[in-house]
């Protein structure tokens, strides 16, 4: 039995996060994805943003590899403030992640959006789901879909991690790596 309450249809992986640093640049700039079973063909999943309310780019990055169940991937615009805000690298760095925080975020499975963060069709900023300079994170009982649901969502808020340097210390800790875990982050908790 699985600790999801949501079937998955065959989708293996699910958004869990979305992140938008306060370093130089705006970095770090974060997906972060869950492998709900074993995917032994990553290449069939890639990511897509869309930029402020400008609609789908379809499917822009292409994943690469195999994934265990339970096990995160993260997607970051680069590597190197990836590294200095979380303490590891990404495992894999895209420059379509050049979002701002009022992006949305899609995932594709074989050509086809299975998840999706924010509207494709509508600029962030000032909505609920903003994550400027801050971040959101899925929360468990949420189901994945090409149909964004905010009620799924834990949100920091706009310019929640502005003045942080590493996750760790940080005011707004960004949940990274927590989802499916037994125990509640306390950043889910404030």
């Amino acid at each position: 039995d699985s600790i999801f309450p949501f079937k998955t249809f065959g989708v293996k992986l699910i958004i869990t996060g979305v992140f938008d640093g306060p370093l130089p640049g705006g970095l770090p700039k974060v997906v972060e994805l869950y492998a709900l079973e074993d995917v032994p063909a990553l290449s069939a999943y890639g990511i897509g943003s869309a930029n402020n309310g400008g609609g789908t780019d379809g499917q822009e990055f292409a994943l690469a590899g195999s994934a265990a169940a339970g096990s995160f991937i993260t997607i970051s615009y680069e590597a190197t403030e990836f590294l200095n805000y979380f303490g590891e690298t990404p495992s894999f760095i895209s420059g379509i992640l050049n979002v701002n925080g009022d992006d949305a975020i899609e995932l594709f499975f074989n050509g086809e959006v299975v998840d999706t963060f924010g509207d494709n069709s509508v600029d962030g900023t000032g909505r609920t789901w903003e994550y400027m300079d801050g971040w959101a994170y899925r929360q468990i009982e949420s189901t994945p879909g090409s149909t964004f649901q905010t009620s799924g969502w834990t949100f920091s808020g706009a310019n929640a991690v502005d003045g942080c340097t590493m996750n760790d210390t940080c005011d707004s800790i960004f949940p990274f790596k927590s989802f499916g875990s037994p125990t509640v982050c306390k950043c889910l908790l404030q």
